[in-house]
């Protein structure tokens, strides 16, 4: 008589050892992300998913968005010159200067325009610097430039002055941060109707070095030639917002150093905390069109004109 066979139940066999190499590989994990500076809840999860980020400064709720593809190339942070070039939107909000400026400085004509929150600083730092002492002379006298009137200036300046000379003081046609509406250019304009070239120098020099709690920085130095394409221009003021050019002044770097600089704090890792004149700032880097957004509070967007999005989010106020 054949005896009854006793099926074995089929199971998974697992190891002793992995619940524990699962525990530590975890515990690396996290202390990676510590050490990273903050730990990100959601990493690159669906449109619309919430993320929050752990740091020392705290907890920031976060909505995952896709922003229109020109948000790359509009914005405060938008690097130009002529290794990249501004691309012209079909609108583009401008504001005339003889129309909306204080009577801190003069302009030089009704046909001077600039972004609005560009002329609001503009105000803000010439109201400041006649408030401490400083003389009405400061004349702007360009603004805004057109893809045609920045061809016109090259061709002037090369017939002046050559083309050696042209190359290194005119950016190209779409290479001039003018076209942004983010620049200034400065002279000066006496009462006895004498002009001069703007140095920044003797009383002025308050203007070149307190420009930036007003968002401003000096655009070209000579010692950045290389990096701008640019040669020294103490005039040409270019407008960033005030936490970045506390940033680009206290460090020494000009935009192309600064746009690269950034990179070095994406949302999911640790962020770039400033405190400037306004306020405390936490800002963060998103590549591409993908960006992690504050769901409350104050907070701008800016393209870099390259490869991505700068997120400024303000975290105090002054």
């Amino acid at each position: 008589m054949r005896g009854k066979r006793r099926r074995r139940r089929r199971g998974v066999y697992i190891p002793p050892l992995l619940p524990v190499l699962l525990l530590a590989a975890g515990a690396l994990l996290s202390f990676w992300l510590f050490r990273r500076g903050g730990a990100a809840e959601v990493r690159d999860g669906p449109w619309g998913a919430t993320g929050i980020r752990n740091s020392g400064e705290g907890r920031i709720s976060c909505r995952r968005t896709r922003l229109d593809g020109d948000a790359l190339y509009t914005g405060d942070l938008i690097l130009v010159n002529n290794r990249v070039l501004y691309r012209f939107p079909e609108e583009q909000p401008l504001t005339c200067v003889f129309d909306g400026k204080s009577d801190s400085y003069y302009v030089r004509d009704r046909e001077v325009f600039l972004d609005p929150t560009a002329l609001e600083a503009l105000n803000r730092m010439m109201d400041a610097f006649r408030a401490q002492g400083g003389s009405r002379t400061v004349n702007v006298v360009a603004g805004y430039r057109t893809r045609e009137f920045q061809q016109h200036l090259l061709d002037q300046s090369a017939r002046r002055n050559g083309e050696d000379h042209a190359r290194r003081f005119v950016a190209q046609p779409g290479g001039s941060e003018h076209h942004t509406g983010l620049v200034v250019d400065f002279s000066l304009l006496f009462e006895d109707g004498t002009s001069a070239e703007y140095r920044g120098t003797g009383e002025y020099a308050w203007i070149n070095s307190h420009c930036q709690d007003y968002g401003w920085v000096v655009r070209y130095d000579t010692e950045k030639e290389d990096l701008t394409g640019i040669g020294d221009e103490p005039w040409h003021f270019r407008y960033v917002g005030v936490p970045h050019a506390t940033v680009m002044a206290e460090k020494g770097l000009c935009l192309e150093e600064y746009i690269d600089y950034l990179r070095e704090f994406p949302w999911d890792g640790q962020h770039l905390t400033v405190e400037c004149a306004d306020g405390m700032y936490e800002i963060w880097y998103c590549a591409g069109t993908g960006a992690y957004l504050p769901a409350e509070g104050e907070y701008a967007v800016s393209g870099n004109n390259v490869d991505g999005v700068i997120v400024t989010c303000r975290t105090e106020n002054k």
